[in-house]
């Protein structure tokens, strides 16, 4: 018999041991053995595993001539989890409400579903219900598919060259790109490829709601070193990045300041007080278009103060919308 075969038979057996341990009173050696077909010696070394390796609270009870716990075990014999850990993992599951509709959910569902039947011997009677008061709530959700995802997850793992068409969101043209794929990531429930090209080695960001659904895989091209997506989005807004760096200051007003005060975009960030209650907001991101809708989004409550080419744009926005709603 191979080893990881008695290994799993040792382990499905602790597990039924660890199981008996919960819900009998105090099974003996005898009955153990008998329930597992095994000696009562191969019974001992499980339980002498599960107390010095495990660190399970089990003793023997001269009183009731068998094995107990000797306080409550929450978690599964083959993988220690602390009251925290197991809270964290129901938090987990009530996650997958933020990808309904999306190419994840029922993978996840699937996934959750099959974990805690795995789980099943915890008692999880004082901690189940939770779920019922922690929800996340979607953002939109993306229209990308579980496929495309594989396949350009993969492609960025092979360092493959893709061919696709792809609709640009400024002229709204669409047509033929070769890309050769660094990394994938999900921002705001939007998922993003970032890709350099055959032409250049710059980096840049694609959305992939934009690209058509036929995909073509190409050649291997030429390793990079691998890309840090940490640094390179050290003076993000928001998804996108860049090599500029814009300083932004704005003002918001008593209004917004507590909403202001409750964020940090990143590292330099910088939020001072003012005596009327409102706070200058200081930052230096790495493209203006996301900061640009944001401080708009915050109308009257804020104004752009630097840079000149942020103000300018912002000005020129304010107006024609005022011509609109003449």
């Amino acid at each position: 018999m191979d080893t990881e075969e008695t290994t799993y038979k040792a382990l499905h057996r602790m597990l039924g041991i660890h199981e008996f341990l919960n819900k009998e009173r105090a099974p003996g050696l005898p009955s153990l053995s008998k329930r597992f077909g095994v000696s009562t010696k191969t019974i001992q070394r499980d339980i002498a595993f599960m107390k010095k390796d495990m660190n399970l609270p089990i003793e023997y009870s001269r009183e009731y001539k068998g094995y107990r716990y000797t306080e409550a075990v929450i978690d599964m014999p083959a993988m220690k989890l602390s009251r925290q850990e197991v809270f964290a993992l129901l938090v987990a599951r009530s996650s997958i409400e933020q990808y309904q509709g999306s190419a994840f959910e029922d993978p996840l569902v699937s996934f959750f579903k099959k974990l805690l039947a795995h789980l099943a011997p915890l008692d999880l009677s004082n901690m189940e219900n939770m779920h019922r008061y922690v929800s996340y709530l979607s953002n939109g959700v993306s229209t990308a598919t579980y496929e495309t995802l594989e396949l350009l997850g993969k492609a960025c793992r092979d360092s493959r060259e893709i061919e696709v068409q792809y609709r640009a969101a400024s002229s709204g043209q669409q047509g033929k790109r070769t890309l050769r794929p660094r990394h994938l990531f999900n921002h705001g429930g939007n998922w993003y490829l970032l890709a350099s090209s055959a032409k250049s080695d710059n980096v840049g960001c694609y959305h992939l709601a934009r690209m058509g659904s036929k995909i073509k895989v190409g050649k291997e091209y030429p390793a990079f070193k691998p890309f840090d997506l940490t640094a390179a989005r050290e003076h993000a807004f928001g998804a996108f990045f860049g090599k500029q760096q814009f300083k932004v200051k704005v003002v918001f007003d008593q209004v917004a300041a507590p909403f202001i005060r409750e964020k940090i975009w990143n590292k330099s960030q910088v939020v001072k007080e003012r005596g009327d209650g409102g706070v200058d907001f200081e930052i230096t991101v790495c493209d203006l278009v996301e900061i640009k809708s944001w401080i708009l989004s915050w109308g009257i409550h804020a104004k752009a103060i630097s840079p000149k080419k942020l103000v300018t744009e912002i000005g020129k926005d304010l107006a024609q919308a005022s011509r609109q709603y003449k």
